[in-house]
């Protein structure tokens, strides 16, 4: 696995020229992309580990002809990375637990008339 940083410095090329040939792929490919600024924004963010959206993760991928995996980028949706569930049960059991207790304790209340 290599970064996108690294895959870019692997081909030699700055954030400029990379956006240049984003831009071109994307053109080819007649898809629809931000400027040229906004793209390099954009690459700079990717680069540090926010996970871009479609149609730049396919883009990516073939500007440098890698997997999305290969390039560090993990598009897991966050409800499916498994081993956060477990966790998430837990949390979700203890919260029913302590509103049971909160509904019997007001339950056993005595009433006042």
């Amino acid at each position: 696995m290599v970064s996108l940083r690294d895959a870019r410095r692997d081909r030699g090329w700055s954030q400029t020229t990379a956006v240049a040939r984003l831009r071109e792929l994307a053109e080819q490919g007649e898809v629809d992309v931000a400027s040229a600024a906004s793209l390099k924004t954009q690459l700079s963010r990717w680069e540090n580990g926010t996970v871009p959206d479609e149609p730049y993760r396919t883009l990516l991928a073939e500007l440098y002809e890698r997997e999305l995996g290969e390039l560090g980028i993990d598009v897991t949706p966050h409800w499916e990375r498994t081993h956060e569930i477990p966790d998430l049960l837990t949390e979700i059991r203890d919260e029913l637990r302590t509103l049971n207790e909160l509904l019997r304790e007001r339950r056993d209340e005595p009433t006042a008339h």
